[in-house]
C-alpha cells in the first residue's frame, strides 16, 4: 500500500500563487472590457481651434437661466442648454428664446433620475419622452443627451446610440452647484479643481443654470472675459463635434460624419 504525504505549502509557493491567481484574473477582466465593448460618453475633444464647448443644465428654477441667457447674449457667445422636459415644459417662453438666440437644446431626460438604475426600455422611455417635449417646445432637432447626474453605464449608452444620441458628459466641472462662491467657481474652470486642469482647447465646460447655482450668474462673466482673452471661443456641443477630429475616451468613438448644429425644423 503506497502512502501520499502532503507537505504543507511554504509560504513563498502561496505568495506565488496568490500573483499568478491575481494577473490571470487582470488579464480575465481586461480580455473582457475589450470584447464586451464598454462604452463611454464623449467628455472632451480634438480640435484644430481655440474652440471651448459651452455648456448648462437645467432641471429645475426660476431665477438663474434669465439672467444667464442675458449675459450670453452681451457676451455675444452661444451655448448648448441640457434641459429636463418637465422645466421646459413648464418655461416654454424661456427655451423659445434660447433658441432665438442661438443656443442649442439638448435633453437633461425627463424625470432627474439616475438612467443606469432603469432597464434598457424603461431608458427608452426617458429619453423619447423627454424628446418629444423638448422638441415640441424648442422647435430644433434635439440628439445630444447628457445623462442626469452624469449617471451612465453601457445599457444608458447603447439606448441612447440607438435612439441616433450622443451622450455628452464633460472636462471642466465649475461645481456651481455646491454654492462654493463666485471666485471658486471661477478658479475651478479656469484654473481647474486640480493643478493643470483649467479650461483649454477642445474641452467642455458643465455649468448649472437652475436656482441651485446662483453663483454662476457673477462668475460666468469673469469666465467668458478671461478665456476669451486667452484667444478661446465658446461655442455649443453641435460646432465643437463638428470640428473635432476625435473625441476623448477613445471608447466614446467619434462618427466619421460629424454632427452638425441642431437646425430649426
Amino acid at each position: 500500500m503506497q502512502i501520499i504525504i502532503f507537505k504543507r505549502p511554504s509560504w513563498r509557493n502561496i505568495a506565488l500563487w496568490g500573483i499568478l491567481l491575481f494577473v490571470l484574473i487582470a488579464y480575465r477582466e481586461n480580455v473582457t472590457a475589450v470584447f464586451s465593448g464598454k462604452l463611454k460618453p464623449i467628455y472632451s475633444t480634438t480640435v484644430n481651434s481655440q474652440a471651448i464647448g459651452l455648456t448648462f443644465d437645467i432641471s429645475w428654477g426660476e431665477k438663474t437661466a434669465e439672467p444667464i441667457l442675458d449675459i450670453l447674449k452681451q457676451e455675444g457667445i452661444h451655448a448648448t442648454f441640457f434641459l429636463s422636459s418637465p422645466w421646459a415644459a413648464k418655461h416654454p417662453n424661456l427655451v423659445q428664446r434660447m433658441v432665438a438666440e442661438g443656443h442649442e437644446i439638448g435633453s437633461h431626460g425627463n424625470r432627474h433620475i439616475d438612467l443606469n438604475t432603469l432597464s434598457p426600455g424603461e431608458i427608452e422611455r426617458e429619453i423619447t419622452t423627454a424628446q418629444q417635449v423638448l422638441e415640441k417646445v424648442s422647435g430644433q432637432k434635439v440628439r445630444l443627451i447628457r445623462a442626469p447626474n452624469g449617471a451612465y453605464d453601457n445599457k444608458v449608452i447603447a439606448t441612447a446610440n440607438k435612439l441616433g444620441y450622443r451622450v455628452i458628459q464633460w472636462s471642466v466641472d465649475s461645481l456651481d452647484w455646491k454654492r462654493p462662491g463666485p471666485n471658486a467657481v471661477i478658479n475651478n474652470v479656469l484654473n481647474g479643481i486640480h493643478p493643470g486642469g483649467g479650461a483649454k482647447a477642445g474641452d467642455i465646460i458643465l455649468f448649472h443654470a437652475s436656482d441651485s447655482a446662483p453663483d454662476t450668474i457673477q462668475a460666468l462673466p469673469t469666465v467668458i472675459q478671461r478665456l476669451k482673452s486667452e484667444g478661446h471661443t465658446l461655442i455649443p456641443i453641435g460646432q465643437l463635434l463638428s470640428q473635432a477630429s476625435s473625441t476623448w475616451p477613445p471608447e466614446s468613438k467619434l462618427n466619421e460624419e460629424p454632427l452638425s448644429p441642431s437646425e430649426p425644423k
